[in-house]
């Protein structure tokens, strides 16, 4: 069974304990949780290095509907609260022991709190539980928190992807890392 369908069938939920003892919980994402998921994606900092260029709830809505319903696009609430997002995206065939790491963000009010180190933990166990070998993401050259972050994960710089976005606001093309992390 792949690591989505494990994740759908059974939900996982993070071992970390954090703000009085509270569980994280990982789960897929509804439409309930649009206000939330949009609110992070569009967030002045994070939006930079996320996949959506800044837009309204309405132009958006669509978009995140079609997120959703791919059932790849997950949440992490402490006590109803949701505080981060990511999608696991599977590859297929020979890659499927590969699974894509992106849209990984935490609310403003969370960050620099240890969080990131926690739901990436939480997310390698999942994935090594469900049989992926691989877990690869990118990242922005210039993301250094992220970077920071990844590497601490035990993710390492696999290459360079040239010109890999474009954002809108600037009309410049950007580069990312290509990082993975190997689960045996």
């Amino acid at each position: 069974m792949s690591a989505i369908a494990l994740a759908k069938a059974e939900g996982f939920h993070s071992l970390f304990t954090i703000h009085h003892s509270l569980p994280m919980v990982h789960r897929l994402a509804t439409t309930n949780d649009f206000n939330a998921v949009y609110d992070m994606y569009m967030d002045d900092y994070a939006n930079a290095y996320l996949t959506y260029d800044p837009m309204s709830k309405g132009e958006f809505k669509p978009t995140y509907e079609s997120v959703v319903n791919t059932q790849t696009l997950y949440v992490v609430e402490i006590d109803g609260e949701v505080m981060a997002t990511y999608r696991l995206v599977p590859k297929t065939d020979r890659q499927q022991h590969t699974v894509y790491l992106g849209g990984f963000t935490i609310k403003d009010t969370s960050r620099g709190k240890g969080f990131g180190s926690k739901i990436l933990s939480a997310i390698k166990q999942q994935c090594e539980k469900n049989g992926m070998v691989r877990i690869e993401l990118t990242v922005d050259v210039d993301n250094m928190a992220a970077i920071g972050l990844y590497k601490k994960a035990g993710f390492e710089t696999e290459g360079i992807v040239k010109k890999s976005y474009k954002l809108s606001r600037t009309n410049r093309f950007y580069d990312e890392y290509l990082m993975a992390c190997i689960l045996e």
